[in-house]
């Protein structure tokens, strides 16, 4: 061990080089040039912690709480503790800057009760930052059936790809959601099973539509009152 250093109340501490980079710096290879910086191939082998606190795994000058040049290798972490919450965040890359961060996955939210033949609106945060990917519209009834359909959406485009009650598939229609919208999705479910809480064969019918970049319509065209969960995934 060399290059041991104290200042006036701050001390450098390096191991394997004589010419630290940081406050703590440790030279795996023990290539280190004695005077200037190592080369990019010699920092490969290096760890640092800087005075502003970032660290550096095979650099000798991070610009982020923890950077590391992987050298074009794969980071291998085991035995991570798993757990499904009902929301997700993932872990993204930007191919240009190589900073990871952190990015919802999915986000799920409730309308309000819907009278038959009303209209309710559902808003995503815009915080939630998830411009494109799959929506996912749920409704269920007291009698444990459940109507769920899928779409596809990107900006103010939203497509449909499929829709179920139970054991009837949606039938669709269109029409123009009006300016600025998306198109207007119209989804009944034909001689749907009743329910004793009064549900007839229309109680999963509904329009949606795209109303602004972050805000669905949900038009109730059933006979009682529902409220309609909304997910949205990124793809």
């Amino acid at each position: 061990m060399y290059g041991f250093f104290f200042t006036a109340g701050y001390a450098q501490l390096g191991i394997n080089t004589a010419r630290v980079q940081g406050v703590f710096q440790v030279d795996g290879g023990k290539d280190n040039p004695i005077s200037g910086s190592p080369s990019a191939t010699q920092q490969l082998n290096d760890f640092i912690t800087t005075s502003a606190g970032n660290v550096g795994i095979g650099k000798t000058s991070p610009q982020r709480k923890l950077d590391i040049e992987a050298d074009n290798q794969p980071l291998n972490i085991q035995n991570l503790l798993h757990q499904v919450p009902a929301d997700h965040n993932i872990l993204v890359r930007d191919e240009i800057t190589g900073d990871v961060v952190s990015a919802k996955y999915s986000y799920s939210v409730s309308s309000a009760s819907i009278a038959p033949g009303a209209s309710g609106t559902v808003t995503i945060p815009s915080t939630i930052n998830i411009p494109s990917g799959i929506f996912i519209i749920r409704a269920s009834n007291a009698c444990g059936r459940t109507m769920i359909s899928t779409y596809i959406y990107s900006d103010m485009s939203l497509g449909y790809q499929s829709s179920v009650a139970r054991d009837k598939v949606g039938v669709v229609t269109t029409s123009s959601g009006g300016a600025g919208a998306s198109v207007s999705w119209g989804v009944k479910f034909p001689n749907v099973t009743g329910c004793a809480d009064g549900g007839n064969g229309t109680q999963f019918d509904y329009t949606l539509v795209k109303t602004a970049s972050d805000t669905y319509t949900i038009t109730n065209n059933g006979n009682i009152a529902k409220s309609y969960v909304v997910t949205v995934f990124r793809l």
